[in-house]
């Protein structure tokens, strides 16, 4: 193998995170639209239950391997964590947090899963990756000021449901890792939709009025987060997060605003000021720190 190059089970595994990102940054937009005209509970409940369905039928088709009973309860918990928690945190933020600071908001992500993996899967953190997480954070928050200005850090509820969502799934992701050694990312996947679904059945009451009295371009919306962002980038992830360390995964969700700025600017009209694009460079560097320091 050339010096410098990456074995071919990284590659595509990177190739999959990168597609994961790419569709998580799209879908901050796309929740916005939809949340025009959905509640929050009933926005997460219809997309998981969409996502769960697609992603049971290929585990039926392909006949993917069940769970053993010793890994239900880390499947449970990944779901209501990465799930439903992550879910309603998200989607009851982002109803008073423009896309470009939420996805800030959800990127302290990469801080809690590296010092989760460093205390429950005693993954090293080398000075490489801790100064590449934080010039990445640091690179977040420059692109948020140059969206919101000072009021992207100004306390309101909104920004405590997307740090909460941060949280929650970020100690999913660890919580799941271990899963991964077990069985395939796309079953461990589909399996532990199912809980987060569950998890979220409770807000059933009232949705099909919600499907109902949407406009096409919210269910439309509805349709892209629930296959997409959802079924397909959360199995990305999984098959990254099996092959990789939990810090180089998630670090690289630091792309996402990186990503989502321009996408916003386009679908929504957000338009990014010079400082974003500066806050883009220098996440985009915290990043390259962290994913080359496994070159």
């Amino acid at each position: 193998m050339a010096r410098g190059s990456l074995p071919a089970f990284d590659r595509r595994a990177l190739a999959a995170l990168a597609l994961a990102l790419l569709l998580w940054a799209l879908s901050f937009p796309a929740t916005r639209i939809a949340l025009a005209a959905y509640p929050p509970a009933h926005l997460a409940l219809a997309r998981y239950i969409v996502a769960t369905l697609v992603l049971l039928a290929y585990c039926a088709l392909v006949r993917a391997p069940l769970p053993h009973r010793a890994d239900l309860l880390p499947l449970v918990l990944t779901g209501l964590l990465c799930g439903t928690a992550y879910q309603l945190g998200f989607n009851f933020g982002m109803r008073s947090v423009a896309s470009g600071p939420a996805a800030v908001l959800v990127d302290t992500v990469p801080i809690f899963a590296a010092l989760f993996g460093f205390f429950f899967l005693r993954e090293r953190l080398g000075l490489r990756a801790v100064l590449g997480i934080a010039l990445g954070f640091v690179g977040a928050v420059l692109i948020a000021l140059g969206e919101a200005g000072a009021a992207v850090f100004a306390f309101e509820p909104g920004a405590a449901y997307l740090l909460l969502a941060a949280l929650a799934f970020s100690l999913g992701t660890v919580v799941q890792k271990p899963l991964l050694s077990r069985l395939p990312a796309i079953p461990v996947t589909a399996y532990y939709f199912v809980a987060a679904t569950l998890g979220l059945s409770g807000f059933a009451p009232g949705l099909p009025a919600s499907i109902a009295a949407a406009p096409a371009s919210a269910n439309w919306a509805l349709l892209f987060l629930a296959l997409f962002p959802a079924a397909l980038a959360f199995a990305l992830w999984s098959y990254a997060l099996a092959r990789l360390p939990v810090a180089q995964v998630s670090s690289s969700l630091y792309l996402v605003p990186v990503l989502t700025f321009p996408i916003a600017w386009v679908w929504l009209g957000e338009v990014p000021s010079a400082l974003s694009f500066g806050g883009g460079a220098i996440a985009l560097s915290g990043v390259l720190l962290v994913q080359l320091k496994g070159r």
